[in-house]
C-alpha cells in the first residue's frame, strides 16, 4: 500500500473519530451542522441531525430540505447517500451504502448509492440496504428490512424483507416538516 493510500485511509479514520465520537455529542444543532458542513455534506434548509447519530463519509451524503434525522441513526455515505425533502428518520434507524459479498471468501467490499426521496419515512430500527430507492412518501415499518431496489411510491412496507403491506392514505400530497430547534 503506498504511503498516500495510507495517508488517506489515516485521514477518513480522523474524519470518523472527529465526527462520531465529539460532534455529535454537541447539544447545539447549528454547531454541529457547522461541523458536517465542513465535513463535505450538503444539508438542505431547515433540516437537523439530531445526537448520537453516526455518519460515514459525509462528503457523500446529500441532505434535502425539512428532513429530520432523529438520534442514534447511522447515516452511510461511502456509496452516496442522497435524502430527499421533508423525509424522516426515525430513532435507531440505519441507511447503508455499503456492505460485503456474502459469497466471497475475503469478505469483498462492495458500495452503491442509496436513495431515500422526498416525504419517505424510515420508521424507528428500520433499516434501509444499499443500492435502495425508497420512492415518494414511502414508509417503511418500525423494525422493518429494506433489502434493495426501487420501491413503490406512497406505500407502507413492513417486515424482513420489507414487502408492500397498503397503500398510504395522505389526506394532502403535500408533506412539510419544517422543524424550528435550537438544541438536541
Amino acid at each position: 500500500m503506498s504511503l498516500l493510500n495510507k495517508i488517506k485511509i489515516c485521514l477518513c479514520d480522523l474524519d470518523y473519530i472527529i465526527l462520531n465520537y465529539f460532534v455529535t455529542n454537541v447539544p447545539i444543532w447549528h454547531i454541529r451542522r457547522l461541523f458536517y458542513l465542513l465535513h463535505g455534506m450538503t444539508l438542505g434548509k431547515n433540516s437537523r441531525i439530531n445526537m448520537k447519530c453516526i455518519i460515514y463519509a459525509p462528503w457523500k451524503i446529500s441532505v434535502g430540505h425539512n428532513t429530520i434525522v432523529n438520534e442514534y441513526c447511522l447515516l452511510d455515505g461511502r456509496g452516496h447517500l442522497s435524502i430527499g425533502d421533508n423525509v424522516s428518520v426515525s430513532m435507531f434507524s440505519v441507511i447503508y451504502t455499503a456492505s460485503h459479498y456474502s459469497w466471497s471468501r475475503s469478505f469483498e467490499y462492495y458500495t452503491k448509492k442509496t436513495v431515500i426521496n422526498s416525504g419517505a419515512w424510515i420508521g424507528t430500527r428500520g433499516i434501509v440496504m444499499p443500492g435502495s430507492v425508497i420512492a415518494k412518501g414511502t414508509i417503511i415499518s418500525a423494525n422493518s428490512v429494506y433489502c434493495g431496489g426501487v420501491s413503490e411510491a406512497n406505500k407502507i412496507y413492513r417486515g424482513n424483507p420489507a414487502v408492500i403491506i397498503r397503500n398510504r392514505q395522505l389526506e394532502n400530497e403535500e408533506i412539510n416538516l419544517e422543524n424550528i430547534m435550537f438544541f438536541k
